[in-house]
């Protein structure tokens, strides 16, 4: 245990002294042997009756103005935003009867709302109502602190996803929002009610002191000081125990914290465990001659076989036609049943692409956007039929995996069996339906996956947008999602794009990639044209391919940027032969040759010097980093690399034969 400096101890000690002498002071003075009776007479009883009933209504009108206003706070960005913050905290800091001032000048009779409201027959000051409104008034801060705090721990991609499922802004907001934020919203409540059940300036100045109508419990304690201490401090004690049950009620929840480092939005799945459950892959793949079987554009809704569950009906297929503009520019054009993976360096604009694509944005812009034979680029985010599933999977933590698959179908207006039936058929298909009534916590990584693929694919879109879905997943977990995602893309009957960083991804899933770079497109090709012929160095880098810069001349000498230059079998690629031609000249890491000494075996045509900066193993082979002119990756078994004796700073030659070099034209 931690050692407490004295320094500290001691003045801590004295504020906790200091906090409790005068509460332990209303025990130690609290006339027991008469508290039944005085905390049971006419005056008290009639004094709690009131006080609980203007409490009440006091937390009535802060739920329905505060809760609003705490969403705006927490989620629009408008001008004058610290100015309205500051306005709400002000009745915190005010000192009641300044607050009690305020309203007689704003709501009195002779205030600036109090002649239109008397014309209508509604007069506030020295009235019950009037009890209401000057303990709303002290009382609503609480409420709107705390909700805001709690929306602004809870991360909007929540609602995002929910609004991709069809659900309209009011239906996210009742189902998904009020749920998650409930302890922030249940704390500021409780704060509230209790703020406004010891309310005593701003009433006693607004609303007078009047027995039955306007003297709740603290201005009773106020009148009982002048004649009856005792039974002041009897009153007290009843405050101060509801006060203190309050409190313990809350356990701390009103301080809205961060627990086990899993970020905003409260517990996720658990990441890193196996999620793969036992026979499920077996059921999602089809496998054809002992590969797997890609039916790119086939619509089989079909439930597997002795599942129970119906499929739904066959959808209607959906070809994309697209142009964004803005922080990402793009057209896309794809056939029913195309996936398309997006890739490109941090910053590029995939996200952005996707957020346009959903509507979610201001970065970017769809100005066409044709899902089938319907343009939705003008339509709200939650009618465009488009599902997203984020890099987290975004399940909502307080509903069951059958209940969050069948989120869009509800949303959608599809009865809640309908909807359920269709959630199990789509669990059972990707392997988890035995796991349909667990919450998202007790989830691995690759079983969130799967239900949040499921959850998306039983919405019914025409578009799927998947964000980086493997990459919080551990390398076992990520092959086998790998494979169902392989599988059930390839039933579809829309366009899916998936973002990710990771070339196997790219190559393994998709039928087209899409590549991007400062927000444009620097390629659009197939996986294989691709990996044959990089447009960029991110993308040969990507592919884990050498790539330079440079200009082919027709005497087949690329002049790189850095200012070599190298020889290939075949530099210029069409166009004038006596123009120089800009590209990337391509090798494989495999490709290239270390030697400790000049080679002079079979006469390579490009020999340089280097020094090896870094060695690093992949998979079975080692990839050697040489800085040289230029800088190049090469290849090699551990076998030749003890054979050379390499390691970081050896000094070698480096050869690649001209064959080798693939010239790209850009």
């Amino acid at each position: 245990m931690r050692k407490t400096p004295l320094t500290l101890a001691l003045p801590a000690t004295a504020a906790v002294a200091f906090l409790f002498l005068p509460l332990a002071g209303i025990l130690a003075r609290t006339p027991w042997s008469t508290l039944p009776s005085r905390l049971t007479s006419h005056e008290a009883t009639e004094a709690l009756g009131l006080s609980l009933l203007v409490s009440a209504w006091a937390l009535g009108v802060s739920l329905l103005l505060g809760v609003p206003l705490a969403w705006l706070l927490a989620r629009v960005d408008f001008p004058g935003k610290s100015l309205v913050r500051c306005l709400v905290m002000l009745p915190m800091v005010l000192p009641p009867t300044v607050a009690g001032v305020a309203l007689l000048q704003g709501y009195g009779r002779r205030g600036v709302l109090g002649p239109p409201l008397e014309s209508l027959g509604i007069t506030l000051p020295f009235s019950t109502a009037g009890a209401v409104v000057a303990s709303s008034f002290v009382a609503m801060p609480f409420l709107v602190i705390s909700l805001e705090g709690a929306l602004a721990g809870l991360h909007p991609r929540y609602e995002e996803t929910a609004t991709s499922l069809g659900a309209s802004p009011l239906r996210v907001f009742r189902t998904i929002t009020l749920p998650m934020v409930a302890p922030g919203l249940i704390a500021g409540a409780a704060l509230t009610w209790a703020r406004a059940l010891g309310e005593f300036g701003a009433t006693i100045t607004f609303a007078g002191n009047l027995p039955g109508e306007t003297q709740t419990l603290p201005l009773q304690v106020y009148l009982l000081l002048q004649d009856d201490p005792e039974g002041a401090t009897a009153v007290s004690l009843l405050l101060l125990l509801i006060a203190t049950a309050v409190l313990l009620a809350l356990r701390g929840h009103w301080l809205q914290t961060r627990e086990d480092g899993r970020g905003r939005g409260g517990r996720g799945p658990a990441r890193g465990v196996g999620g793969t459950p036992s026979g499920s892959r077996g059921s999602d793949l089809r496998r054809s001659s002992g590969h797997l079987e890609r039916r790119t554009g086939a619509v089989n809704h079909a439930a597997p076989e002795g599942s129970g569950h119906p499929g739904p009906a066959p959808a209607t297929p959906h070809p994309l036609h697209t142009t964004v503009t803005g922080a990402a520019n793009t057209t896309l054009t794809a056939q029913p049943g195309t996936t398309i993976a997006v890739v490109g360096p941090n910053g590029a604009g995939k996200t952005t692409l996707l957020r346009a694509l959903l509507g979610l944005t201001d970065r970017a812009t769809t100005t066409t956007l044709k899902l089938g034979d319907k343009d939705v680029s003008e339509e709200p985010p939650h009618r465009r039929h488009i599902s997203w599933v984020p890099q987290d999977t975004a399940l909502f933590p307080h509903l069951t995996a059958v209940a969050n698959t069948a989120y869009g179908l509800r949303s959608q207006g599809t009865s809640k069996n309908e909807a359920h039936r269709q959630a199990h058929h789509w669990l059972t298909r990707l392997g988890v339906g035995d796991l349909a009534h667990r919450r998202p916590g007790s989830l691995s990584g690759g079983q969130a996956q799967r239900v949040a693929l499921a959850r998306a694919l039983a919405a019914r879109p025409r578009l799927l947008l998947l964000d980086e879905p493997l990459a919080a997943l551990d390398q076992s977990t990520r092959s086998a999602v790998r494979h169902t995602l392989r599988a059930h893309l390839a039933d579809f009957p829309g366009v899916c794009l998936i973002v990710t960083h990771d070339p196997v991804e790219a190559v393994s899933l998709a039928d087209r990639v899409l590549v991007l770079e400062d927000g444009a497109t620097v390629q659009y090709a197939t996986p294989n044209e691709l990996t044959r012929y990089p447009r960029s160095p991110w993308v040969a880098r990507m592919l884990g391919r050498n790539a330079w810069p440079g200009k082919s001349t027709a005497e087949r000498t690329l002049l790189l940027d850095d200012g070599a230059s190298l020889v290939t079998a075949d530099a210029h690629c069409g166009g004038d032969p006596h123009e120089a031609a800009a590209g990337l000249a391509v090798v494989g890491p495999e490709a290239v040759s270390l030697h400790t000494a000049r080679p002079t075996a079979g006469s390579p045509r490009n020999v340089w010097q280097g020094t090896i900066r870094e060695i690093t193993a992949h998979g079975g082979r080692l990839r050697v980093l040489v800085s040289g002119e230029p800088d190049v990756v090469a290849e090699i078994t551990p076998a030749a690399a003890a054979e050379l004796k390499l390691s970081e700073g050896t000094p070698v030659w480096v050869s690649v034969k001209a064959t080798e070099i693939t010239f790209v034209p850009l």
